[in-house]
């Protein structure tokens, strides 16, 4: 093979149009890690919103933990409200119709309360408060007030 001065100015033309379209690349290449590195923070305005975004969930995260924690109090609250009621209604002494008497259940979520109950006669009327616990009672209970403790 022939090597002139043809030769050798074709292998450094060929040489420097590599050359060329490295160089190209390499600042294409350059460019857009740049604009990446703009993107990922080091734009000071970039920096500032993050900053910010970084306080608002630090600050969203603590108002989570508070609202948490008043939730937890409040669900303690409520297992010890009244939340179940039941009422029969009843004739307790015969010869009385209406269903004036009536027996009472108020109770929490852990069935835990009273049971009041109101005879009403010709006579007079009685009232009876019966504690209850866990949907009994040490006190003997009537057929009514045990069906008032179930529908509680």
């Amino acid at each position: 093979m022939a090597t002139g001065p043809d030769t050798w100015t074709g292998l450094v033309l060929i040489a420097c149009a590599v050359l060329a379209t490295a160089l190209v690349s390499a600042g294409a290449r350059l460019r857009a890690l740049e604009r990446r590195g703009t993107v990922s923070g080091s734009d000071p305005r970039t920096s500032e919103r993050l900053a910010t975004l970084e306080r608002d969930i630090a600050a969203a995260a603590r108002r989570l933990a508070q609202l948490s924690s008043r939730v937890d109090q409040l669900n303690q609250q409520a297992e010890r409200s009244l939340q179940r009621l039941g009422m029969v209604r009843y004739d307790a002494f015969q010869g009385l119709g209406g269903q004036l008497s009536f027996s009472l259940a108020l109770l929490n979520a852990r069935a835990d309360g009273v049971v009041l109950s109101m005879l009403n006669g010709r006579e007079g009327a009685r009232a009876y408060a019966k504690p209850v616990s866990g949907g009994r009672s040490t006190f003997t209970l009537s057929e009514e007030e045990q069906r008032a403790i179930t529908q509680a």
